[in-house]
């Protein structure tokens, strides 16, 4: 039995908090579970005992019959730790705590969720909440939410915000996936998103999971789980607080920091978690991947030989099917190519003003006769390069804008249509301009299992959602490639923790990132003691609190003699040490790096790796030199706990710039040395995991040629803890 079992299975619930008043959330919870027909013991408490809607209410958990596996709590926050307490020292195994008023409220508030969080260690009861709207479980009957019940179904929500559990909740019921179980984590005070992840991962009824999360208290930890829950069903998240106002909104909205927007879209999609960008995709795309197939698996058995395997767009208006070619280029999905003999079918079948080739426009052949899109639906389903099918366009409507006549024939069709996809394991998604009205015919293809959206973007995601999500299940692949903005900290708000250049490269160098020669001179008798050298020179001040040397004007090019090595020296140092004094930091400098000037590489690279606060190791790569910040041109990968990185994550990372084909040989220029930069990439790695007490290290640039590459600067951070 799973731990969170007597949660979200419990033969008996205590309501602690019970009320006659019907206004109250004491009474609420014991009508819900009434009202939903819960199949086990509903047991009120109340200090005033008496009767509640036909049930005995019991004065303390003492006089109740048996021990209940799961308690409400329907108490203000203050009573809410010694009750939790008592209840577990009697054996109760978890408690839903609705209250407000604990670490997202401020100090007081944490201090009492602190003595919450020792009462559930203290005794073994499981907490969830507080500050949560709830949970459900349609399956057992089980409604501590409210409102109507819901029949069961296969889509679990675990959503940080109960407003959007509801929208969910209520616009599932009536679709083809319908409700399994839903959970508001609140505060996560013990709880964990992670923990509710792994319970949904093992429950039968549920055949695909929706998050909708702001932060959360162990990222690293949900994104091991995740990976695991994802390879059986598929998880659909969408993400709060992307910006700082909506990461302020979840400060004073559930008490917790939601994390860097980017690095959690790398996770997420590393874990094989599908994101989703607006709340009205979520519900959809959730529907689309529990009842379609994956659309690379059903493309596996086919032999398409060189053609383009991809989606396939059948509209009957030209503006739909350029809009969804569009979009699925956006989303970086392949319209598939067509076999002639499949064209040359539907010219016969569609008439001369239909355009046939991908994507597909039917020119009204079907207004009048909707059996013609049907037909036209089984020819494509047969196609090899057909992975999955999108339709778009009037269907469900045409008895509705043409003649009523058509109502037959188009129901008809619609059997026809999904009978078509299921044949051909070709998974299908279906945009309505009728969706709204809710005729027959779409009525027939949602009870068939498809997805039906009034929106066209929508349906878009969700037939691109289809095609992505089978890549790697059908064969691993590196994890996701994002392009966030670099966010810059002032050195003021770093320099109690920066490494200087020299600390940072003997750190590198000592896990094989190979630098260039350099000599760090701490005078100008030092300068005066360099062996001669033919060629440019290099010289850049060093100092911990300086880690953009750049913009202090402390580093100097071309440097050619020792006249100029020293001149250079002089006005470089100076010019540090005034930008420190302004900026209000300690004037101190180590001197000056002193190194060869190497040729222009065919690339400058950023390689770094950061501890993320919720998440764990990360690893930046990208686009780097002075214009990283200006660019963010940078792709994140999660690290393991060992920071293995392989040469396909580097090469996906490298694909996924925005300036990346510079790396590939562009227009006959030579390919980068990608195996050195992999190379490079696992060292930085490694170094974070060798040094506990580094927070941060990177190196920018690393010049990058044909053949290898050389780490020009470097720098880091410690961790302040």
């Amino acid at each position: 039995m799973h731990p969170l079992s007597p949660i979200f299975e419990p033969r008996s619930v205590a309501i602690v908090g019970a009320s006659a008043d019907p206004g109250k959330r004491g009474h609420h919870a014991v009508a819900a579970l009434l009202n939903a027909g819960f199949k086990g013991d509903i047991l009120p408490v109340n200090p005033r005992g008496g009767g509640l809607l036909g049930l005995p209410v019991a004065r303390s958990i003492d006089e109740l019959p048996s021990t209940p596996d799961l308690a409400y709590l329907a108490l203000p926050a203050a009573k809410v730790p010694e009750t939790a307490r008592a209840l577990g020292e009697a054996g109760v195994r978890g408690a839903v705590v609705p209250a407000v008023g604990f670490r997202e409220s401020g100090p007081e508030g944490a201090d009492l969720e602190a003595r919450l969080v020792a009462a559930a260690k203290d005794t073994g009861i499981r907490i969830v909440g507080p500050n949560t709207s709830g949970l459900v479980n349609t399956h057992r009957r089980l409604q501590l939410v409210g409102g109507e019940p819901h029949p069961p179904g296969g889509l679990a929500v675990v959503s940080q915000s109960g407003n959007l559990a509801l929208d969910l909740m209520t616009s599932a019921s009536t679709g083809p996936l319908g409700i399994s179980v839903y959970v508001g984590p609140g505060n996560e005070a013990d709880v964990a998103i992670h923990e509710y992840l792994d319970f949904l991962g093992d429950h039968e009824p549920t055949r695909a999971i929706a998050l909708y999360v702001e932060g959360m208290r162990e990222g690293e930890t949900f994104a091991k789980v995740a990976r695991r829950v994802s390879e059986r069903k598929p998880v659909v998240a969408l993400k709060g607080g992307k910006h700082d106002a909506g990461r302020r909104a979840a400060l004073s909205h559930t008490g917790a920091l939601a994390g860097s927007y980017d690095v959690f879209s790398a996770v997420a999609r590393a874990a094989g978690i599908v994101e989703v960008r607006r709340s009205d995709e979520l519900l959809t795309v959730a529907e689309a991947l529990a009842l379609q197939a994956p659309a690379p698996a059903s493309v596996r058995r086919r032999t398409g030989g060189e053609r383009t395997v991809g989606v396939v767009v059948l509209s009957d208006g030209g503006g739909h099917a350029t809009l969804a070619a569009d979009e699925l280029a956006a989303n970086k999905v392949p319209l598939a190519a067509l076999d002639g003999r499949t064209e040359e079918a539907l010219r016969a079948l569609l008439g001369p003003a239909a355009a046939v080739s991908n994507p597909i426009d039917v020119a009204g052949a079907a207004d009048r006769e909707p059996a013609v899109l049907a037909r036209a639906v089984e020819l494509i389903a047969r196609d090899a390069g057909c992975a999955a099918l999108f339709v778009t366009g009037l269907f469900g409507g045409y008895a509705i804008r043409f003649s009523a006549d058509l109502a037959g024939e188009e129901l008809r069709a619609a059997r026809a249509i999904s009978a078509s996809a299921r044949a051909g394991a070709v998974p299908l998604v279906v945009h309505s301009l009728y969706a709204a009205r809710g005729p027959a015919p779409l009525r027939r293809l949602i009870e068939d299992g498809v997805p039906v959206t009034a929106s066209l973007e929508t349906g878009l995601r969700a037939v691109s959602a289809v095609w992505q999500r089978g890549a790697p299940l059908a064969s691993p692949a590196a994890p996701a490639v994002l392009a966030p903005k670099v966010e810059r900290r002032s050195p003021a708000d770093r320099s109690a923790a920066a490494l200087s250049e020299t600390e940072a490269r003997e750190l590198l160098a000592a896990q094989g990132v190979p630098f260039g020669e350099a000599a760090l001179c701490a005078d100008e008798a030092a300068i005066r003691a360099l062996p001669q050298h033919d060629g440019r020179r290099v010289l850049k001040v060093v100092s911990p609190h300086l880690p953009h040397r750049t913009e202090a004007g402390a580093v100097r090019l071309g440097l050619d003699d020792v006249d100029g090595l020293l001149t250079a020296f002089r006005e470089c140092r100076t010019a540090a040490e005034a930008f420190l004094r302004r900026a209000g930091l300690p004037v101190e400098v180590d001197g000056a790096l002193i190194s060869p000037q190497h040729p222009a590489p065919i690339a400058e690279l950023i390689v770094g790796a950061r501890r993320d606060p919720s998440y764990g190791p990360i690893l930046t790569l990208g686009l780097g030199g002075t214009d990283v910040e200006l660019l963010g041109d940078v792709g994140l990968l999660p690290l393991g706990a060992d920071g293995a990185v392989s040469e396909a994550e580097v090469i996906d990372l490298c694909r996924g710039l925005r300036r990346g084909p510079v790396l590939f040989g562009y227009r006959g220029t030579a390919r980068a040395d990608l195996a050195a930069v992999t190379a490079v990439a696992r060292g930085v790695a490694r170094c974070l995991s060798a040094h506990v007490d580094v927070a941060e290290v990177e190196v920018n640039p690393l010049f990058v040629y044909a053949d290898g590459v050389i780490a020009v600067d470097a720098s880091g951070f410690r961790r302040n803890d």
